[in-house]
């Protein structure tokens, strides 16, 4: 009797033990549930207050004409480097509109470092006054700036240089990027995004640009003669905010943001390089694995973005064409199921870096004319801008009409290292024309046919 009575209460006891064990498990569950609410729901949200692009004086026009000109007067080159520059000028896809600084004009080219600030100068300063005179900022309420530029890194930084001009305040957080490449806009985005998570009630302003006027390549080497014939003058700036009352005033939110880097193969790492050639002539060397390299960078970047911006009938395909080529071997040589982001995204603003690139994004993306048009059209006006193009590229829906309120943008950009990153923006307004979009003056006039051999 006594065993029996030891042995229901030892029953008794466990039957409580398992009670509260799941008990565990139950609060436990819901503690997490109630976290990731919480989390969701008290996010701090990034907002796209505006954005401004740089569009120069008509004085400093660079028809193709003039630029093979210029090549030829230079006295730098052989003819087979003039006739290889030509070539690669006319199929470039970029038009007659577009911009080259002061010091590339000149006879000689003035590559000294004085030409090269009044260019940062001439860019910066511009796009900054218009975006503070817009929406009358007082510069003094600005409390995080980020610069970018990736050739030009001088002391003071251009964090400095700006803060100086326009008097920020002592405690204003100044970040400064050089050497990210083509896809330091984005990049300088996730920073800011990160600053603005940890400092409440912020602005942020970000400020994207290349120089030109010390990196012309006087050369012979092909690879360095191409930066020559694709980059032109250019720079944006971005405000951005955390604070909920610009919510009402802010054009976007940011929805996601991947960066992908794979500069731990020396495949990618070499592919855009900065170097010396054997005369001692300093270029941007553009290698021919530029295509299979970012293929590869866009893949990594677009498996993580996928799984956040899809919507569920695209990851199930995607998944289950996985897992099918691991089942079924034969599978493997059909390629990878790549899922349909228009169901995602509405716009897509994909770098100006050159006809190639944007003709490849097209394709592996499976796009329409109509989806890269915003690219395509970006870099016939205003060439390959670097860090900014994307910036201007969205500046074209904009002036278009094309962006309503509710639709989501695909920002994406490639640069050395190499990188791929993504930038996804939900519009929150309702957008109305604006006569200080760097579009605004001929929008009407795009699309243009682009052909394959421009004329001069």
């Amino acid at each position: 009797m006594a065993r029996e009575s030891f042995m229901l209460e030892q029953t008794r006891i466990a039957e409580i033990l398992i009670l509260l064990a799941d008990f565990k498990v139950l609060a436990a569950v819901t503690l997490m549930v109630a976290i990731a609410l919480y989390l969701s729901f008290n996010s701090k949200r990034v907002y796209l207050v505006d954005f401004m692009c740089y569009k120069a004086p008509n004085t400093l026009r660079v028809p193709l004409s003039s630029l093979i000109e210029h090549v030829e007067r230079w006295g730098k080159f052989g003819s087979k480097t003039i006739e290889f520059q030509t070539k690669i000028s006319e199929r470039s896809g970029i038009g007659n509109e577009t911009y080259l600084p002061t010091g590339v004009h000149q006879f000689p080219c003035d590559p000294s470092l004085s030409s090269t600030i009044d260019e940062v100068e001439m860019v910066l300063f511009t796009v900054v006054q218009d975006l503070f005179t817009k929406h009358r900022i007082d510069p003094k309420s600005v409390d995080i700036i980020i610069t970018n530029c990736s050739l030009v890194c001088p002391t003071p930084s251009l964090a400095t240089m700006m803060i100086n001009k326009f008097g920020f305040r002592s405690n204003v957080r100044s970040f400064n990027l050089s050497g990210m490449g083509c896809s330091a806009g984005i990049l300088s985005i996730s920073l800011a995004r990160d600053l603005l998570r940890v400092h409440r009630n912020s602005l942020a302003l970000v400020l994207s640009m290349e120089s030109v006027s010390s990196n012309m390549y006087h050369g012979q080497v092909k690879s360095m003669l191409l930066a020559n014939c694709l980059f032109r003058m250019g720079g944006a700036a971005i405000l951005l905010s955390n604070r909920k009352s610009d919510r009402q005033i802010a054009k976007y939110e940011l929805q996601h943001l991947v960066r992908t880097h794979l500069g731990s193969k020396d495949s990618s790492y070499k592919c855009v390089v900065q170097e010396a050639d054997d005369e001692g002539y300093t270029g941007v060397s553009l290698s021919r694995s530029i295509p299979q390299v970012a293929g590869e960078a866009l893949k990594t970047n677009m498996t993580t973005l996928a799984a956040l911006a899809l919507p569920y009938s695209e990851l199930i395909q995607y998944g289950l064409s996985i897992m099918w080529k691991k089942v079924w071997p034969p599978a493997k040589k059909r390629g990878s199921y790549i899922p349909d982001f228009k169901k995602a995204f509405d716009h897509f603003c994909i770098h100006a870096g050159g006809r190639a690139v944007i003709g490849a994004i097209k394709e592996f993306l499976k796009l329409k004319d109509r989806d890269v048009e915003a690219s395509k059209m970006t870099l016939y006006r205003f060439g390959n801008t670097s860090s900014s193009s994307t910036w201007y590229s969205l500046s074209y829906l904009e002036a278009k009409g094309r962006v309503r309120e509710g639709d989501r943008v695909w920002q994406l950009a490639f640069g050395s290292g190499f990188k791929c990153n993504s930038a996804v923006w939900k519009c929150i307004s309702k957008m109305k024309p604006d006569n200080l979009n760097v579009w605004s003056d001929r929008i009407d006039q795009y699309p243009v046919e682009v052909p394959e051999v421009m004329d001069h």
